[in-house]
């Protein structure tokens, strides 16, 4: 798993914003999917990048925001980890 982050919060926001402008999804094949989502908060500067392979939901998160405004895309297995078995769950 690789986590990077950076943002700036505005020292003089006194109330925490956050609000969904928009969010889009959709499925990629049965066991993939993506959504596309936009914010307004109380960052001034916003980047993440998350990346993993394994664990509930795994696969690549980007989010960049300026000035209280933030974009989120992000592809994932739609699927949970198992983590004694190391694999993934199987639902009958």
């Amino acid at each position: 798993m690789i986590n990077l982050n950076f943002n700036i919060v505005n020292p003089w926001r006194t109330d925490k914003v956050w609000n969904t402008l928009f969010s889009k999804s959709g499925s990629i094949t049965k066991n993939k999917a993506w959504e596309f989502n936009g914010y307004r908060t109380d960052r001034i500067i916003n980047t993440e990048f998350h990346w993993s392979l394994k664990g509930d939901h795994a696969g690549a998160r980007l989010v960049f925001g300026v000035f209280g405004y933030e974009i989120e895309l992000e592809f994932y297995d739609t699927r949970h980890w198992d983590f004694e078995k190391n694999t993934w769950k199987c639902y009958k």
